[in-house]
């Protein structure tokens, strides 16, 4: 073994010329040392001479020895090195990884180098075409044939060093309109399809766009980024006006339906614009500074596109900052409810409370329900609050049927506590340890998500119901019912929106609006509530129109569980209104 290792590392180390021609020097040594025995040997034996009496002198032999020797070796040697150049070029031709073709085979010695080359020429230009395609298609979105992230990532790290103020770049950000709808309406293989047909619209747009405006897109790239966005980089953006008119001009090119297997598809696109390196001087502030643009666009309207400002920043802080209070009072279980009392206009008792959620921060203010809701429903935090304001609201019903007081609660249900799946279970769970019995609670929800999911509502509620739970649609009339989606939902109650209820006195088309609400109803067999009751007036229109139920100011705001439970024992039949009756 020792051996064996001691030869790895001696011949390990040898190039193939040194080995030919020490190779070439040994068997000539071995030759010429045969042959001369073998002269010695017949001049002992046939010729009768004594073997020290030599063919030549020493000297003699010694130098023919030394030449032979260095004949051999030189020409072994140079042999061998010719067979090493081709070898070498053999090697470099399969590193050369550009595959430009500075590498060249040419002619080639002996037969089975120019077979190997053959075989070698085919195999790599194989893996070269391979190659290629590979580095073609790590850049390209697969969906659309568009530029990739990974591509205008490249983009910008090559070009955003150049920009500056009198020469700026720009990044807009885009996000289809409604375009989950669209997918969940077509189907998941025709959606592909359906995004090939925007990145194409935005790529013909753009290469459509002349003037000034289109000297703005020159090196610009397009991509397709993650599920339904794109974005569109412009190294050589020249100014804000330029940019404001690519940005309508994308804007229009998607007010056109597309028309994907016979069915017309509106969509709309929405975008947020950063100028570098005004509002950002790297790749991630470009993409993170456009995403909070967009973000505003989103949260303030449908559709449209906005500018990034510093101000984004601090209001994108100010929110990060509440989702953490947030989470930490999901934690700590810091959502409280409070009740506000539904009147019955026929009798003048109260026949039941909606629970609302509060939060009130460790500095003691109250945020406003407007405020933490969205950000709980987009953090999906919704689940947990509902959750916590069930059982409170179960609680509460509990000590009221334990006085003897006929008063169901009513709990709002977000949708993304009918996505989670185990609203059921949840409810039932909540039921079970509050020992609250099911027909005194109601679940209340909004009208839009009833449209939505229709066959999602009736396979929830079903079970639900069947143990003698109510269901009310909430903000009733300002979405889009209809009464085949009337029909397929169980629903106990109507619930009047506000902004009907306060129109009453200065609107002359709500009347209108609040009594085919109520005529439905009263068809359907349903009970009514009319949410924002503030005045003596609202009361009495609502209560001769036949409507069911009242729930405002006039009778008391949201309050929290001691507090309701004093007013409830304390409240007559005819109510006085909020100005009269102070609240603790």
């Amino acid at each position: 073994m020792n051996k064996k290792r001691f030869l790895s590392r001696i011949f390990g180390t040898m190039t193939i010329p040194a080995f030919a021609g020490m190779a070439g020097i040994a068997m000539t040594l071995v030759i010429f040392a045969v042959l001369l025995a073998i002269e010695i040997g017949y001049r002992v034996f046939f010729m009768g001479l004594h073997f020290t009496e030599l063919p030549n002198p020493p000297v003699v032999l010694f130098v023919e020895i030394i030449v032979a020797l260095a004949c051999a070796g030189g020409v072994a040697y140079f042999a061998a090195a010719r067979f090493r150049k081709s070898l070498d070029r053999f090697n470099l031709y399969l590193n050369d990884a550009r595959g430009d073709g500075e590498t060249d085979l040419g002619d080639v010695q002996f037969a089975e180098l120019r077979r190997l080359r053959a075989g070698v020429t085919r195999t790599v230009g194989k893996l070269r075409r391979e190659n290629a395609l590979l580095r073609e298609t790590a850049f390209v979105d697969p969906r659309t044939g568009l530029a990739n992230m990974i591509a205008i990532d490249r983009a910008i790290a090559a070009t955003l060093a150049r920009a500056t103020f009198e020469a700026p770049a720009a990044l807009i950000m885009l996000d289809l309109d409604r375009f989950t709808r669209a997918a969940e309406q077509v189907g998941s293989y025709a959606s592909e399809a359906l995004l090939a047909q925007a990145g194409m619209r935005l790529k013909a747009e753009l290469g459509g766009i002349s003037g000034p405006s289109g000297a703005a897109l020159r090196e610009a790239t397009i991509a397709a980024l993650q599920a339904d966005e794109f974005a569109v980089y412009m190294p050589h953006a020249i100014s804000r006006e330029h940019v404001a008119t690519i940005a309508r001009a994308i804007r229009q090119a998607f007010a056109a339906p597309f028309e994907l297997n016979g069915q017309s598809i509106s969509l709309g696109i929405s975008g947020g614009i950063v100028m570098a390196p005004e509002d950002a001087d790297s790749t991630q502030k470009l993409f993170r500074h456009a995403e909070l643009a967009l973000r505003l666009v989103r949260d303030e309207a449908t559709s449209g596109f906005r500018f990034f400002t510093p101000r984004l920043t601090r209001v994108a802080r100010g929110k990060y900052k509440l989702e953490d209070e947030l989470r930490e009072a999901v934690a700590n279980r810091g959502f409280k409810a409070v009740f506000q009392p539904k009147v019955d206009f026929r009798t003048g008792k109260i026949v039941g409370a909606e629970a609302l959620a509060r939060w009130r921060r460790h500095n003691g203010k109250i945020i406003s329900p407007a405020a933490f809701i969205p950000l709980a429903e987009e953090t999906g935090l919704i689940s947990q609050i509902g959750e916590q304001i069930l059982e409170a609201a179960c609680q509460s019903a509990r000590v009221w049927m334990r006085e003897g007081l006929d008063v169901c609660v009513a709990v709002n249900v977000s949708p993304r506590q009918f996505e989670k799946g185990n609203l059921t279970d949840t409810v039932m769970d909540v039921l079970k340890r509050t020992g609250l019995h099911p027909n005194r609670l109601e679940l209340e929800i909004t009208e839009s998500m009833a449209v939505e999911s229709p066959s999602k509502v009736a396979e929830v509620m079903g079970p639900l119901r069947m143990m003698g739970m109510k269901l009310a649609i909430d903000d009733f009339g300002t979405g889009h019912s209809n009464l085949s989606m009337l029909t397929q939902l169980p629903f106990d109650v109507f619930k009047i929106d506000r902004q009907f209820v306060s129109a009453l006195e200065g609107d002359k088309q709500a009347p209108a609006i609040v009594e085919m609400i109520l005529a439905m109803a009263e068809t359907l067999g349903l009970q009514t509530v009319a949410e924002g009751v503030e005045t003596e007036r609202q009361a009495d229109f609502l209560r001769r129109r036949g409507c069911t139920m009242g729930q405002g100011f006039l009778y008391s705001p949201g309050l929290p569980h001691g507090a309701f439970l004093d007013f409830l024992r304390a409240f007559r039949a005819n109510p006085a209104p909020l100005s009269t009756r102070q609240a603790s």
